[in-house]
């Protein structure tokens, strides 16, 4: 399977959660194919995905979706502890395996070396390794922050009047 259409299928079913995406062409390409005012696009920053998604789930009860690719989850298997030990409920994992570091020249992860299928609410799609089409994301990251924040502050101020 190709990584846009892993992504197509995924943000089919996005309806109002809130989506954290990796570095590289996986934001890229749901920037294209669904770009909405709930979707975090970590740019710059690999390895960063999941524990930003970890911080959004503890502080909001809506459900949290972290896209993130091999690489970026290998960059940081203590965040990976961190989600097994916390089993946040309304967090998501879904990890887009193409055995490579494909943002910066597709070197070769060791993503083949662990059982990504067995973590905690992990959904793995196993890819072919191609570079991407996508263009460049057209918001800044300022934007980007600005527009997510409002999101979250919006959710916490509906949750608030709701429970009252």
């Amino acid at each position: 399977m190709k990584r846009i259409d892993a992504i197509r299928e995924i943000m089919d079913e996005v309806t109002d959660e809130f989506v954290i995406t990796s570095t590289g062409m996986i934001s890229r390409e749901v920037f294209m194919v669904k770009d909405r005012e709930r979707n975090f696009y970590v740019t710059g920053s690999m390895g960063a995905s999941l524990g930003i998604g970890i911080g959004i789930a503890a502080n909001v009860k809506k459900d949290v979706l972290v896209i993130a690719g091999d690489g970026d989850i290998l960059m940081s298997l203590g965040t990976v502890v961190l989600m097994q030990k916390l089993k946040l409920p309304n967090l998501k994992l879904v990890i887009l395996d193409n055995n490579s570091y494909a943002s910066t020249g597709g070197q070769q992860t060791c993503s083949d070396g662990i059982d990504l299928d067995s973590l905690y609410n992990c959904v793995v799609y196993r890819l072919s390794n191609e570079k991407g089409t996508a263009p460049r994301i057209t918001l800044t990251h300022n934007e980007i922050m600005r527009r997510f924040k409002n999101a979250i502050t919006r959710e916490k101020n509906e949750s608030i009047t709701t429970t009252d």
